[in-house]
């Protein structure tokens, strides 16, 4: 695997309170070298299916349906060629943290998303590289307020001094932890599709029906058949994956970060 000078990690989240599963966090991590032009190629792809909007799970429908799962195997196939990895998490409401005080439960989202950039993507197993390695970490716009963004992106910043990853000499400046506009980045919208899939199967929202209604709505239909879109894709890079629990890390533990996808079910040290 060459050794590269930088890497870019794009996060999103979605779900965070759902019926059987909350908390849904999703990221891809690429080298930035390549960035541009793997960009590129999917913006290309969308643009000769005829999309001009942004790419979002909430805009999956009848019509667009081939569309979305032809860029969803576009994303895919970026994966299987090493040029991009993508890690997702959620948590099973089954698997709920123990006695949190006030601040925890108020600071529970970004808690989450630190330990799911921290570990997920399998930092510490990186390639060693004398000169160091630097990260750049873009998020889709947070939704909360300033000063728990702001803590959020010092704790992301001292992620280099954590006991897991002090020997790999990564290197994060702060003024590189930045909120993006996703309809900026195809990359970002494509995270949406798959996270979004998950959230929606998990939490059984394929077998809603409109109220008094016999039958599911074509919506609810066109979602369902690209989520299947999305777990053949998935399995075709991991044959075995059962959607509701963590994929397993082949190799060990060097897996988590050369794996091309892997998602994991998050269960709390303290859960009840």
């Amino acid at each position: 695997m060459k050794q590269e000078k930088e890497y870019w990690i794009f996060a999103d989240e979605s779900v965070q309170e759902g019926r059987h599963f909350s908390n849904f966090f999703g990221g891809c991590i690429i080298p930035a070298r390549i960035h541009a032009e793997v960009e590129n190629r999917l913006r290309i792809h969308k643009a000769r299916i005829g999309f001009l909007k942004e790419l979002k799970w909430q805009r999956v429908s009848e019509q667009w349906l081939e569309g979305y799962q032809r860029m969803v195997s576009h994303f895919f196939d970026e994966l299987r060629a090493g040029h991009v990895r993508m890690r997702l998490m959620f948590r099973d409401n089954q698997s709920s943290p123990g006695n949190l005080s006030r601040k925890q439960r108020e600071d529970g989202y970004y808690l989450l998303y630190y330990q799911f950039i921290k570990h997920a993507f399998g930092l510490a197993h990186l390639e060693d590289r004398e000169e160091g390695t630097r990260l750049r970490l873009f998020f889709d716009q947070f939704p909360h307020t300033r000063e728990q963004v702001v803590q959020f992106k010092g704790f992301i910043a001292g992620l280099p001094l954590s006991k897991e990853l002090r020997h790999k000499n990564l290197k994060i400046d702060p003024s590189h932890i930045t909120e993006v506009d996703s309809k900026e980045h195809v990359l970002l919208q494509c995270v949406d599709i798959v996270l979004g899939a998950m959230a929606f199967r998990l939490n059984e929202q394929h077998l809603e029906k409109p109220e008094e209604a016999r039958t599911r709505g074509k919506r609810t239909i066109a979602k369902d058949k690209l989520y299947r879109h999305v777990l053949a894709e998935i399995r075709t890079l991991k044959p075995a994956l059962n959607p509701k629990i963590s994929t397993t890390c082949e190799p060990f533990p060097e897996g988590s970060w050369s794996m091309p996808y892997r998602h994991w079910s998050f269960k709390p040290k303290a859960s009840q």
